[in-house]
């Protein structure tokens, strides 16, 4: 019999979660929990109490417990929930018997020391890396092996949902693999044109599907060499029509991190996205950054990248750097970003500074488009910020 699925992440005691009907299952898994973490574990009895619980701001439950005979029509949201390693420590299979099992799914029976012993062993690595030849990576895209995961951005003021950010994932096994391992090897691979493409037909899909739930805009990343090619808003034409996404809900993040030399050219490749309907942000704005000068070009607005953010608290150079942009950005009519606000003290910081909008684990995950209702229905009743 293969081994249990099985996924862990270093990091700090956190809840467990588990979701079972049956009591043998029940009662291991509340035994489990109190042995590994020191408290009674959060126990739902329907797919979408766990689809909410996943999907809620802040931290992820480190550790999940599932028996699939529950989780019915909702299986493969909750597979594709937790499948990205930022959301999950350790995810364990557990069925007293071979009913309601799915095909392929390797599970483990409800004994308490053997359920342990697996939320508590090392996260094994993806068996599939990404591909690194040029033909491999393109196979890839044209068969689907790209996600795309949505994270929310909220206006700080009154926590509105504004819009998603689209990020890109590449299906491994078990997880999917996070950017950082494979777009280096696509952009070498002269790719970055269609991996663009993928997200944006992915991100038309997904949320013109979600239009009549949750009618928002949605950002993707471009670099600066695809911004300033004069078809790209052709493309991201043609893109969006295989989805129902209007274009003014699609706006583009400039990635460039670094010094841009020739501005006129830039400012007139922003005039012709503008020009189709598009608006564009620049990325990552970090202390000091040389970039500053980019926001006298006619950018919707700037991002301040997570390094920058996790420094306001204790840091008055950060903080006049940020008063410094937010002035700019006010006078202008821009608007200021801030990524990874993943608790309440830069939740704090960012609103005391006049910072537009926020994103980032406090806010909320990168979740797949389907259960972004449920994020926002939490959200919506949190008491946060």
């Amino acid at each position: 019999m293969p081994k249990p699925r099985v996924n862990r992440r270093s990091g700090s005691s956190g809840e467990v979660l588990v979701l079972a009907r049956h009591p043998a299952i029940i009662a291991a898994a509340t035994d489990v929990a109190l042995r590994v973490s020191g408290r009674s574990p959060h126990l739902l009895h329907n797919p979408r109490e766990a689809l909410a619980a996943l999907s809620r701001p802040g931290l992820p439950p480190r550790r999940v417990m599932l028996e699939p005979a529950v989780a019915g029509d909702s299986w493969a949201e909750l597979l594709s929930t937790l499948d990205d390693p930022a959301l999950t420590d350790a995810i364990v299979f557990v069925a007293a018997g071979p009913d309601g099992v799915p095909d392929g799914v390797a599970v483990m029976p409800p004994e308490t020391d053997r359920m342990v012993a697996a939320l508590n062993a090392p996260r094994p690595g993806n068996r599939r890396p990404p591909p690194h030849s040029a033909e491999a990576l393109a196979a890839g895209l044209d068969r689907g092996a790209l996600l795309v995961r949505y994270q929310p951005v909220v206006r700080v003021q009154d926590r509105r949902l504004m819009l998603v950010e689209a990020l890109a994932r590449w299906r491994g096994s078990p997880m999917v693999h996070g950017p950082d391992s494979f777009v280096p090897l696509v952009e070498r691979a002269g790719l970055s044109r269609a991996l663009a493409v993928a997200v944006v037909s992915g991100a038309a899909r997904d949320m013109g599907g979600l239009a009549g739930r949750l009618p928002i805009g949605v950002s993707v990343n471009v670099s600066l060499d695809q911004l300033l090619r004069m078809d790209l808003a052709s493309w991201i034409g043609r893109a969006l029509r295989t989805g129902s996404l209007p274009a003014h809900r699609l706006s583009l993040e400039l990635t460039e991190t670094t010094e841009v030399h020739d501005l006129a050219t830039l400012g007139r490749a922003i005039e012709r996205i503008r020009a189709a309907g598009h608006q564009v942000f620049l990325d990552d704005l970090t202390i000091d950054d040389v970039r500053l000068r980019l926001m006298r070009l006619p950018f919707a607005g700037v991002k301040l990248d997570k390094a920058l953010v996790g420094r306001l608290p204790h840091d008055a150079r950060a903080r006049r750097f940020v008063r410094e942009v937010m002035a700019q950005a006010n006078r202008a009519g821009q608007v200021v970003t801030a990524e990874g606000v993943s608790d309440a003290r830069l939740w704090r910081a960012v609103a005391g500074l006049g910072v537009h909008r926020a994103q980032g684990f406090w806010v909320g995950r990168p979740l797949p488009y389907s259960v972004l209702p449920f994020w926002a229905r939490s959200w919506a009743a949190s008491p946060r910020g």
